[in-house]
């Protein structure tokens, strides 16, 4: 029976990984190579909870799956208003390709409780302020605090949080893991769970992970009286939160910009004038008037680095022996159990700018495969989210790669 487990990484990954094991009553120990945790790309001002939907396709299913569920989740947890707020979000169609697209997606889900296509006028009486385009409306969208979630779910009786120690490589010694930091031990345990985002590569370097860094900045905007009045987030191609950071300031965003990063030098968190301008430009396409206003109110910013892959699914599950399976290939019609599996070696990464809504369902997929547990994720989806992935599709074991769902752990 599994009883202990090292979750590698403090952000919202790394964080709900480690609450959705410790509520099973696993003693988890949560290494965090930053004096606090939450300090990288979790770390922002405000989190935003919305699903970007298209259509039917499995992209379109699996946000908006971890958007309900997300929503749901933080709910039960009763964090206090300064900290989540379901204030609702309306994405415009502020240009004909994103009215195209919100009329198909009301279309089909024209009977569902959680959107509405909203007249132009309907959303202005929504929003608070003039909005000069129809939207959808999520009435249950939310924002979070991301700091003070992450402390939150690591305020658990059976999480110890250990600050300040940078993993550098684990060992399996029979059925037990130990990780090291250089040459000092950590920790040991009967699982581990990697969540550390971009650092993820450097621990699993025979297992191609296909993720790249993005560079993010969000401004933050005092507000003005007009501006106050915004009731709920509105998106363009970017969006504005209500006056609820920081003595009724905005967070405004985000840029996106890919990044080689150089592990021998220090990363670049430096807000840049040229980043709060790619974000005003998002503001113009809300609301002319309000960037206006505003364009003058930027009273700072911040810059993260988010991690996410070439194929933009998250990384989630039980990973296998690269070299193995490299040394001794298997069959194209093999069976997934017949691959060498790293038995409790998970991952939890490359969210994206969306960890705040995927990662805590992607964090309970892993307790359940961790318990063997039955989970309600559609086996199409599960499939899109193995880690192996890549490595497996290389090596010409595509349909393979296309098999693997959760039910290899749940019924082996």
């Amino acid at each position: 029976m599994t009883k202990s487990a090292i979750v590698i990484g403090g952000g919202i990954s790394g964080c709900s990984s480690a609450y959705a094991l410790a509520k099973r009553g696993m003693q988890v120990t949560l290494i965090e190579r930053n004096a606090e945790i939450a300090n990288s790309a979790s770390g922002n001002p405000l989190a935003m909870l919305y699903p970007r939907l298209s259509g039917d396709d499995l992209s379109s299913q699996f946000a908006l799956e971890s958007y309900l569920y997300s929503l749901s989740f933080y709910q039960s947890l009763a964090l206090p208003a300064s900290d989540f707020s379901a204030c609702g979000m309306l994405q415009l169609g502020f240009n004909s390709r994103e009215l195209s697209r919100i009329k198909k997606v009301a279309m089909r889900h024209e009977s569902a409780e959680f959107l509405q296509y909203v007249s132009h006028e309907t959303a202005s009486q929504i929003a608070g302020i003039s909005v000069a385009h129809d939207a959808l409306y999520f009435h249950l969208a939310a924002w979070v605090h991301p700091k003070h979630l992450c402390l939150h779910l690591t305020d658990h009786q059976h999480i110890q949080v250990i600050h300040s120690q940078n993993i550098s490589h684990f060992l399996k010694h029979g059925d037990k893991f130990e990780v090291y930091s250089q040459q000092q031990h950590i920790a040991t345990a009967d699982v581990i769970v990697i969540a550390n985002a971009n650092d993820a590569q450097q621990l699993l370097p025979d297992l191609p992970l296909n993720t790249r860094a993005v560079r993010g900045q969000v401004s933050l905007l005092n507000s003005t009286p007009d501006s106050q009045k915004i009731n709920t987030i509105i998106c363009s191609d970017g969006y504005l939160s209500p006056a609820a950071y920081s003595a009724q300031s905005h967070c405004l965003g985000a840029s996106f910009a890919d990044t080689d990063l150089d592990a021998t030098k220090p990363l670049d968190v430096t807000p840049s004038l040229a980043d709060h301008a790619t974000n005003l430009d998002k503001l113009s396409n809300i609301s002319p008037t309000l960037y206006q206003q505003l364009k003058e109110k930027i009273v700072g910013g911040r810059v993260s680095y988010r991690c996410t892959t070439t194929d933009y699914w998250p990384l989630v599950g039980e990973l296998i022996n690269a070299n193995a399976l490299k040394i001794k290939p298997v069959r194209p019609s093999a069976s997934t159990d017949s691959l060498p599996w790293l038995s409790g070696l998970y991952i939890n990464a490359a969210h994206g700018s969306k960890g705040f809504t995927s990662a805590p369902m992607c964090a309970e997929l892993i307790a359940n495969m961790i318990c063997g547990e039955p989970f309600r994720l559609q086996p199409e989806l599960a499939c899109q989210l193995n880690p192996n992935r890549f490595l497996l599709k290389a090596l010409g074991l595509k349909k393979l790669a296309n098999s693997i769902a959760t039910q290899h752990k749940i019924s082996g």
